[in-house]
């Protein structure tokens, strides 16, 4: 009987313990909703498609699981591997409950400050490539494309004098069609650059003050913002640039710009 009465005061105090640990175990989903803002940009009913799926009402335990497994490298996705790099464990948790505690059908409707974000604020550089310099040429074996990278004067003589890129500064990517030769394979040139064909696209990054002050900070890249264009330079209709935002992430350390080594090479910076 005695051993029976220890058991039972045993568990009751388990049971105390126990039941402030498991009210606690979950995330905040107060704490979660501001950075959860970010997210809007891409999980909303009319960009589902595909591998994006939508968030409102998931099961947090599962939110918070798949989110670990960016975070970790064990689940693939080039955004939210990089998006997730900034996340520490609490923020996992919070967005996880906030996400998970949104009722169905309540992300029908985009806030129109979620929109926003979406669509860049850069137009095509008048006049380029004039006042730009070339500082890259990569082969694309993926599409069989030439990838060439320009800077403008702006941020190139910044770079040169070892000054970090200021208000202004403007990036360019031009991607062109590589020339086949008659068994379509590309054309190489003497240094093992495949020679270019007709222009596919156009992809750019500009600096202005402000550009960054109504984007979450989630997804910020300082005053950055993104844009692609046609071959015929009108943007692209379907572009959003929080993809870009939250690629570029991991390269904040490199002032958000993937290609700023080669920049500083080209330039001899101090």
């Amino acid at each position: 009987m005695r051993s029976n009465h220890v058991l039972r005061t045993l568990l009751v105090i388990a049971i105390t313990f126990a039941v402030p640990a498991l009210a606690h175990a979950g995330g905040d989903a107060a704490a979660g909703k501001a950075k959860a803002q970010a997210c809007q940009a891409c999980h909303v009913p009319d960009a589902t498609t595909g591998d994006i799926p939508r968030l409102v009402g998931q099961r947090e335990g599962y939110l918070a699981k798949q989110l670990k497994a960016f975070k970790a490298g064990n689940r693939k996705n080039p955004v939210m591997n990089a998006l997730t790099t900034v996340l520490s464990e609490g923020d996992i948790a919070n967005i996880a409950a906030f996400w998970s505690s949104q009722p169905n059908g309540s992300d029908a409707t985009v806030p129109a400050e979620i929109a926003a974000i979406k669509k860049p604020k850069m137009s095509f550089p008048r006049d380029f490539p004039k006042g730009f310099v070339q500082y890259s040429t990569v082969n694309s074996d993926d599409q069989v494309t030439v990838v060439k990278q320009y800077i403008n004067s702006l941020g190139f003589e910044a770079v040169k004098a070892g000054k970090p890129l200021p208000e202004g500064s403007i990036l360019v990517v031009v991607k062109y069609a590589a020339k086949l030769d008659a068994d379509k394979k590309p054309i190489a040139d003497k240094d093992g650059h495949w020679e270019t064909d007709k222009i596919k696209a156009y992809e750019g990054m500009e600096m202005r003050a402000g550009w960054g002050k109504d984007i979450p900070e989630l997804i910020r890249n300082g005053d950055w913002n993104y844009a692609s264009f046609s071959a015929d330079k009108t943007p692209q209709p379907e572009f959003n640039q929080a993809i870009c935002l939250a690629c570029h992430i991991p390269a904040a350390s490199k002032q958000y710009v993937f290609g700023l080594a080669k920049v500083q090479a080209k330039a001899g910076a101090k």
